[in-house]
């Protein structure tokens, strides 16, 4: 595949992590994390914005809340449909944003987290869909 961007330099600007204390021991989660893109541009340069979010919900729980957000800067080789631009973002950013999420999860001595593989085709205004992974 032809890449139209290249990446300049990224960043993890945000790491919130929260343990949910009210977690019965041998309960079941669905984790289906939110991954979010955001762009921005100025002329030959792209401002990418990455972020994943697992946040608790009454209908269901999750083991911890956590909100990771990366910044990524990247250069405009050839001009391309943005949508192009922000599925070779997230395929440039993911594993980065992945990683850090495992390593959080894991140095807060629970079982690391390794947030599912994305399509960037899946992409659809800057969500992606991403598939519910259990855990115990």
């Amino acid at each position: 595949m032809e890449n139209h961007i290249k990446l300049l330099s990224f960043r993890v600007n945000q790491i919130e992590y929260k343990f949910n204390e009210g977690i019965k021991p041998g309960t079941k989660f669905q984790i289906k994390p939110k991954i979010e893109c955001k762009m921005g541009r100025n002329d030959k340069t792209l401002f990418v914005n990455l972020s994943a979010r697992v946040n608790e919900d009454i209908s269901s729980p999750v083991p911890f809340n956590l909100n990771v957000a990366m910044f990524g800067t990247f250069i405009v080789e050839k001009e391309e449909d943005q949508k192009v631009f922000v599925a070779e973002a997230i395929e440039t950013l993911y594993p980065y944003l992945r990683a850090a999420v495992s390593s959080i999860t894991a140095n807060c001595n629970i079982p690391a987290y390794v947030m599912p593989v994305i399509n960037s085709n899946s992409v659809e205004g800057g969500e992606a869909t991403v598939n519910d992974q259990s855990i115990n």
